[in-house]
This record gives structure tokens, sequence and C-alpha cells, in this order.
């Protein structure tokens, strides 16, 4: 959980506020994106003397201690606005990350006027309004209060983040606090996207009733049919009756058990986890010209294929 006392702290100076960005992919901080300023915000910066400090996987503001009242008095709405953009540094970005990026003529664009507080945890403000960040939240590029921040290179290559914060907002409202700990820490959240996993085991045709079990009991697998191989063989399908959401290190726990004539016994204590790279799409089948309409209307579900062999 993210605190104020997390945030960094350096001697002679105040924090003005912290901007972080979490996905639920990963389990804690990684060099999964790139934040950078915008070029008036590096601007802004220098001539005001401030410190921009990296954080986590984010940015930490601040002003020297004595010149906070002189920089916040009297500050109006547009006076000082700082602005970061975030790049993704792992090619497989668009695989994990719910929702999908909408190609290449938006970007996620958050603003501290449209954060939210969030519950028990003061300061530290959401800077968007649902839990996660949605498809709502996606700008086009030529949005008139985006289009500035944007370079020629971004129109090619665009961030996949914009945070704006006018200090007006929040920041100038609230408390210095001690050693400079004060400010305001806003955050950002991905959502991880989820998939049906479907194992694939390949075996002899004369196999015992095969299942994949969950240690933890939080998921079920139901035997989906099998697939003939060469040689007498077979391939055994699992699927999964629940999503499970895409992560860098998954915890679940799932054996491959064998019922047979002597009991049950376990081929193997720790399957696979998925891969990202594994990702196709199951649609709903059509048996009926009147279902077409309602397949096309419903989800299409993500499934993580393994193979075991």
């Amino acid at each position: 959980m993210l605190t104020s006392a997390s945030a960094p702290v350096v001697p002679g100076y105040t924090r003005l506020f912290t901007v972080d960005v979490i996905h639920a992919y990963w389990p804690q901080p990684h060099a999964w994106l790139r934040c950078v300023p915008t070029p008036a915000t590096a601007d802004w910066v220098r001539r005001r003397d401030l410190l921009v400090r990296p954080h986590r996987q984010g940015v930490a503001v601040f002003c020297a201690s004595d010149r906070r009242d002189v920089l916040l008095g009297g500050i109006r709405l547009g006076d000082a606005l700082a602005t970061f953009k975030w790049y993704a540094q792992d090619t497989d970005f668009s695989r994990y990350t719910q929702p999908v990026a909408a190609g290449r003529s938006s970007v996620y664009f958050v603003r501290s006027d449209s954060s939210v507080p969030m519950e028990g945890q003061t300061p530290l403000r959401r800077l968007h309004v649902n839990a996660c960040i949605e498809a709502s939240d996606a700008a086009a590029l030529d949005l008139a209060a985006l289009a500035p921040h944007l370079a020629r290179a971004d129109r090619v290559n665009p961030p996949v983040l914009v945070a704006q914060i006018d200090l007006a907002d929040q920041v100038a409202r609230s408390d210095a606090g001690a050693a400079g700990q004060g400010g305001v820490d806003y955050v950002v959240n991905f959502a991880a996207r989820a998939s049906c996993w479907r194992y694939f085991y390949v075996c002899p045709q004369d196999s015992g009733s095969l299942s994949v079990v969950d240690l933890d009991e939080k998921v079920s697998f139901v035997t989906a049919g099998s697939e003939a191989r060469p040689g007498g063989r077979q391939a055994v399908i699992f699927e999964s009756e629940q999503e499970i959401a895409m992560q860098q290190q998954y915890p679940q726990r799932f054996q491959l058990r064998e019922r047979g004539r002597s009991g049950e016994r376990v081929l193997i204590r720790r399957l696979p986890n998925a891969d990202i790279g594994s990702l196709t799409q199951k649609t709903p089948k059509v048996q009926k010209p009147q279902e077409a309409e309602q397949a096309a209307q419903s989800r299409a579900v993500l499934v993580s294929e393994i193979y075991i062999n």
C-alpha cells in the first residue's frame, strides 16, 4: 500500500506532490515505464528552482521549504501546471494491460482536477474515477487539452499515459507537513488482462482418468475434450472455469493427477504457468443463424494455451 511515508524526503525541501503508476501485472515497481516531463514542465521546474526525483514508477516534485508559500500563495487554476508522460519500456505492455490500447490514435490522459480521494489513505488521491484506468480515460491525440503536450514523435509512438497536475487543485491546499513530508500523493492504477487457461496434456490413449487440481481451491478445471496425436497418443484438454489475471509471478499451484485402479497419483506436482505470448481468443460457437447476432455481441474470452508433452 502506498503511503506518504513511503515517498522520498529531501533535506531543506518540502514535497509538493508525487505521481506513482501501479500495474497489477507487476508485484513491485519495475522498469516497465519511462517517465519524462514535457518541455514546458521542465522549463517551469527550472525557473521555479524545483526538484524532480524518481519515485517508484513515477516522480516526486519538491520546492525549497522557505519558498513554498511564495510558490503557492494566491495561485489560481492554470498558473502552475506540471505535465508528465510515461512511455512503455516493455514491448509486451499491451498484451497484459487492460483495457487494450486503442491503437496509436489515443493516449490515457488524467488530470488532478478529476482526481478522487482514496478512502482511508489521505492524502492519497487517484487520478481517475474508477479503481483502474478504463477506456473512458483515453483521449484523442488531437484533443485541445492534450495536443500541446505531445511532440511530433509522440504521434508516431505515443506515450501510454499523460498526467497533468495543477497545483491549484489540491497541492496549494495541502499541509506542508513535518520534515517536508506533506504535499499530495497521486496514483494511477493499471489493471491486468485475464484469460482462461487451457492445458494440452499429451499422453497415451489408455491413460486413466486425468484431472487438474488447484491446491488453493480457487480455480476449477474441466475436461474439454481431447485431440488425436500420432503414435497412438492423445492430447487431453483441460480448461479453467474462471479467468485468471495475468501476473509476472503467478501464485497458482496447479497439479495434474491421474486416477486409476490403484487410486489417485500425482503426475505433475506443479504445472507450468501461462505465458503472455500464448494468447488466443475464444468466441461463442454459433449453432444457428439466429445466434450469430448474440455471439457478435458477446465478449470474446482470452485463452492462454499451455502444452505439456
